[in-house]
């Protein structure tokens, strides 16, 4: 099983909304709870499992256009953002630390809230980021001691090829958080 990281941007409402029902941030960004399990005496005496009383959606899922999926990429850019494998300093750490953890665990902790002038933060760092920046924190040795949840390479060619395609996922990430900033909107942080 891998971890995946996927970041949405949410509108004032949303946001508003959100921290007044932090537990249904699943809705927000579609996730579903799994249906009851049915037990052995249920299902050997026919009854049905009692369902919870449906809640009141709250929210419509979070449009694709205001998602980010860094998936399994989002380890090793933590990693050369913040020089460490686990939580870092604000705002180099921000795909692991930072913001208000909203709503339960999602398997590797809960969905983390971004206020709107965290997420300016965000996008002034990454706005300072540049290639030759990454380039030099690539060290494979360092990232396969750090045990970085990516197959760092050392050939020439290939470790090239790896740092140009971050590079890339950085600029889209800069224009993630430029149009988030602009709109004065927040964003969450789901590592799954």
């Amino acid at each position: 099983m891998s971890m995946l990281c996927s970041l949405y941007r949410i509108n004032p409402e949303q946001f508003t909304m959100l921290k007044a029902f932090p537990e249904a941030v699943g809705e927000l960004v579609g996730f579903t709870a799994p249906p009851p399990k049915i037990s052995f005496l249920s299902k050997l005496f026919g009854k049905s499992p009692k369902l919870p009383p449906p809640s009141a959606r709250r929210f419509e899922p979070i449009a694709e256009a205001d998602t980010f999926e860094l998936n399994q990429a989002w380890h090793i850019l933590h990693f050369l953002f913040s020089g460490t494998n686990a939580e870092g300093p604000w705002p180099s750490g921000f795909l692991m630390s930072g913001g208000e953890a909203v709503g339960p665990d999602q398997g590797y902790g809960p969905i983390r809230l971004l206020a709107p002038e965290l997420s300016r933060a965000v996008a002034t760092f990454l706005d300072a980021q540049s290639l030759k920046r990454l380039d030099s924190a690539y060290v494979t040795s360092e990232i396969e001691a750090a045990e970085i949840y990516w197959q760092a390479s050392s050939g020439d060619t290939e470790r090239q090829r790896q740092v140009e395609e971050l590079w890339n996922m950085v600029k889209e990430l800069q224009v993630f958080f430029e149009r988030t900033v602009r709109a004065g909107n927040a964003t969450l942080v789901s590592i799954y």
